[in-house]
């Protein structure tokens, strides 16, 4: 490459040479930079390529190559729709057949994974490298994560997806035309609006739900997933008035965490709950009740505490819910719809609930408590005394196994499929290395190299004609 470059920039031109022969030298850079690069892709044709779905536990990758005999090592790059910081993916390194054809499959198993929600859109790309170290990357696919035993029906109108399989007209209309005024509640109380629509998926009942998730508490009744724009309710066709406000409820959720989305911190749970609570129309005459006897006892819960996950148990959670929307139901009435949006862009650019408070409202987080309290003629509370009020909800967190690299078997053997527990490594862009990123971006250094070398040939003659005059 160094005496390639010599040849280019060693030219110079002399005395009057005019922009006809510096475009040549150009040409003949360019010329060299594309023969170089024209021999780094391996060579192989891709007869197959396809992902299975067996919902709910795992989805299927696989490829055929054809006149492959100079195939070295495989990999799938594969990942989801959802928000993240950086551009991430996963990666997986298949066993494999050697010889003129090859086969190499890999399975995505979510029960190691936590699960994708229904509805998500899973994307791969295979990569196959020749003994020469070259590489080639096949088209992106995408496929559909749900399940086929449903036939799942859609409404699409506005800002809403509504997906259910519920065989009954009325019951997806009224579904939908929930959704809708939820969203209208939002904008016109809030000002929150999503950017994109949102996708409703709706199972008939909580259990056909559950079905589809992993890992999630017993009582759970919807799931909202922000960093997707998903969320999805088990709603029996005899409990529509519950259903309606659950919408409400994860929608709000759906739009929180786009307002809010951040890699530098995370929202209160006291803020996302209250404001889908708030979204759903406020709490349920008995979780009234009972908040006001918290009132009346003081034994309301810190605002630390509520900070965190909730408690599973049904009588904290209620407490937790609904304390939840009287602080936020607190600061709209008080202060405004304009300063709540305040408080979820500072949220969203990375400030801590504390700081957020803070430049929002002038106080934070226990300066918030105090007045909260105060409005209803209640002393500040020691925070000590309920350090240990409830124990939240764990969120399990199961990160893939980082496994070894690629396995070839010589010979036109049996396909061997890998054990998915040892092969599957997280990874951003960045995990390729930077061997990988300097051959894919070969033709762009190159081409700037090339460009340099006009430039200085440009210069020089200039220099030599102001010299001679």
């Amino acid at each position: 490459m160094h005496d390639h470059y010599g040849f280019c920039c060693g030219i110079f031109a002399e005395n009057g040479e005019n922009v006809k022969k510096i475009a040549a030298l150009l040409t003949l850079c360019l010329l060299f930079s594309y023969g170089f690069t024209g021999v780094k892709s391996a060579s192989a044709v891709v007869a197959q390529n396809e992902a299975e779905i067996n919902f709910p536990t795992s989805v299927a990758f696989s490829i055929n190559l054809d006149s492959a005999q100079d195939v070295a090592q495989i990999k799938l790059h594969y990942g989801t729709n959802r928000d993240t910081c950086g551009t991430v993916s996963a990666l997986a390194y298949p066993e494999f057949t050697t010889g003129s054809s090859i086969q190499a499959r890999w399975e995505w198993d979510m029960r190691q994974s936590g699960g994708e929600p229904p509805g998500t859109t899973i994307w791969w790309q295979w990569e196959y490298i020749d003994k020469q170290g070259n590489s080639a990357l096949t088209d992106k696919k995408e496929i559909l994560w749900l399940d086929s035993i449903h036939d799942w029906q859609l409404l699409e109108e506005g800002l809403i997806r509504f997906h259910y399989y519920e065989n009954d007209t009325d019951y997806g209309t009224t579904l939908k035309n929930a959704a809708d005024a939820a969203l209208n509640h939002l904008h016109e109380d809030i000002g929150m609006i999503p950017d994109q629509p949102v996708d409703l998926y709706i199972y008939s009942s909580t259990q056909d739900m559950r079905d589809a998730v992993f890992y999630e508490p017993g009582w759970t009744g919807g799931l909202a997933y922000p960093e997707y724009n998903i969320l999805i309710i088990g709603i029996d066709p005899s409990q529509l008035d519950w259903g309606q406000s659950t919408e409400a409820h994860e929608l709000t959720h759906v739009l929180v965490g786009d307002y809010t989305f951040s890699c530098l911190g995370a929202t209160p749970t006291w803020l996302s709950e209250g404001l889908a609570v708030y979204g759903e129309g406020g709490p349920s005459s008995d979780q009234v009740d009972f908040f006001n006897q918290n009132v009346k006892t003081d034994s309301l819960l810190s605002f630390n505490v509520l900070s965190g996950g909730f408690a599973e148990d049904p009588s904290k959670a209620d407490l937790s819910y609904s304390q939840s929307y009287y602080m936020v139901d607190y600061l709209i009435q008080t202060y405004g719809k304009d300063k709540m949006l305040g408080l979820l862009q500072g949220i969203k650019a990375g400030d801590a609930i504390d700081d957020a408070l803070q430049t929002t409202y002038g106080f934070d987080l226990s300066g918030f408590q105090d007045e909260w309290r105060r409005s209803y003629s209640l002393a500040s509370l020691q925070e000590s005394s309920q350090a240990q009020a409830q124990d939240p909800t764990p969120v399990p967190t199961i990160i893939p196994i980082q496994g070894a690299s690629s396995q070839a078997v010589t010979g036109d053997g049996p396909l061997l499929q890998s054990t998915p527990a040892t092969q599957v490594i997280q990874s951003s862009t960045a995990s390729l290395g930077l061997v990988d990123w300097l051959r894919s971006h070969l033709v762009l250094i190159l081409i700037i190299a090339g460009v340099n070398c006009l430039l200085l040939i440009v210069i020089m003659v200039l220099v030599r004609q102001k010299g001679a005059k």
